[in-house]
């Protein structure tokens, strides 16, 4: 995957949260900074596939670490956190 800006990046996955993941929410209440889990956005399988779609397109393993609410809290922090493990994995 080529470089994304954070602008970008955070688009592309707004529309896979709206389009893959908040089936039966309205697509305007997920914004950049709304609450995934307690709208209900996130359970466990939603996750999974929200993993599984990081790391077959933007080529990042979010690592057992990673994997709390802090960092998918909203969309925001989950863009966040893939710029980061994308940083790292480049910088080796």
């Amino acid at each position: 995957m080529t470089d994304l800006d954070r602008t970008t990046l955070l688009d592309l996955l707004l529309r896979y949260v709206r389009e893959e993941l908040a089936t039966g929410l309205p697509s305007g209440l997920i914004t950049a900074d709304s609450r995934l889990l307690e709208l209900g956005v996130l359970d466990s399988v939603r996750t999974a596939r929200l993993l599984a779609h990081i790391r077959t397109t933007y080529g990042v393993r979010v690592p057992p670490v990673h994997m709390t609410g802090e960092h998918f809290a909203t969309p925001e922090t989950i863009t966040d956190l893939i710029l980061l493990l994308r940083s790292r994995t480049a910088a080796r």
